[in-house]
């Protein structure tokens, strides 16, 4: 199966290469494929002509999707609309990733798929209007929807390219305390299990739509820390604060948890619970300054 993925260097499309590797891959740089470029768009997917696109690019960067909202409609409105146009033209698949950031966050347990969108900032108002805009444009596209990604691979959003639990590392042994949301609900997660559902989802046969594909079960920001503490076995002051305690220019949903309802019922969620995943995840810690207990 010949398959093209667009921003294939980056947290999770990097772990995709691996998912899917033993497939006929089409990775281009930045400088090859901007999404946002209809044109460029069109005529690399065209001449490639994949029988599957996924698109992992984002313009993710929370904070300056507020200050920036024209190059965040451009990358997540344009971007998926584009790609959906021109799959559409060439028959092919096209799987696009989204996000927890389309909800508001009032429902107070996980969303379905069902559940009707209602984002707070910029960066999920675009993300959700490229999901309108692809499944409108072309009957084959998947939009799955994900959170708080974790994985070997550096987030280009985040300083340093740290995840939350690189992070959670560094200041707990920098430190020795630190200072987590407890306010914030979401489901952290691991990039290896999501590009492996995913790789199922492009390589099998799937009802085409929306889905959710997380790490279960979900939980607080304070509480995965002291997960991550204790399989670490550090010892670290996790001290429990509100959201409003670190200022933003935008409001995060207090509770975005994804239920994987429809990957359930259709026997495919393959995703494991999270703290199998974060002892993985701290075992296979490249810097092996990690005990696992």
């Amino acid at each position: 199966m010949k398959i093209l993925i667009i921003g294939s260097r980056g947290q999770l499309g990097s772990d995709l290469v691996k998912a899917l590797e033993t497939h006929e891959l089409i990775t281009p740089e930045h400088y090859d494929l901007n999404v946002a470029n209809k044109e460029n768009v069109k005529n690399y997917i065209i001449e490639n002509e994949p029988h599957a696109v996924i698109n992992c690019s984002a313009f993710h960067d929370v904070p300056k999707c507020e200050n920036d909202p024209i190059t965040s409609f451009s990358v997540n409105t344009a971007g998926p609309f584009n790609i959906a146009e021109t799959c559409k033209e060439i028959g092919a698949e096209f799987f696009h990733i989204s996000t927890d950031y389309v909800f508001n966050g009032h429902k107070g347990f996980p969303y379905k798929e069902s559940d009707t969108p209602d984002p707070l900032m910029v960066y999920g108002v675009s993300k959700y209007a490229g999901e309108l805009l692809a499944l409108k444009m072309w009957e084959k596209t998947a939009v799955i929807r994900t959170t708080g990604l974790f994985g070997k691979n550096p987030c280009r959003a985040k300083p340093g390219g740290r995840n939350f639990v690189d992070l959670m590392l560094h200041l707990g042994r920098q430190n020795g305390e630190v200072k987590v949301v407890g306010d914030q609900y979401c489901c952290p997660t691991y990039t290896p299990d999501l590009a492996n559902q995913i790789a199922v989802m492009v390589t099998d046969k799937i009802e085409y739509g929306i889905y959710h594909a997380v790490t279960p079960p979900g939980c607080s920001w304070y509480d995965f820390a002291k997960t991550i503490f204790d399989l670490a076995d550090l010892k670290v002051d996790v001290q429990k604060v509100n959201s409003d305690f670190f200022p933003a220019n935008f409001k995060r949903p207090d509770d975005s948890r994804l239920s994987n309802e429809r990957l359930a019922k259709s026997g495919m969620d393959i995703m494991r619970p999270l703290k199998e995943v974060t002892m993985e995840y701290l075992t296979n810690d490249k810097l092996n300054k990690v005990t696992v207990i």
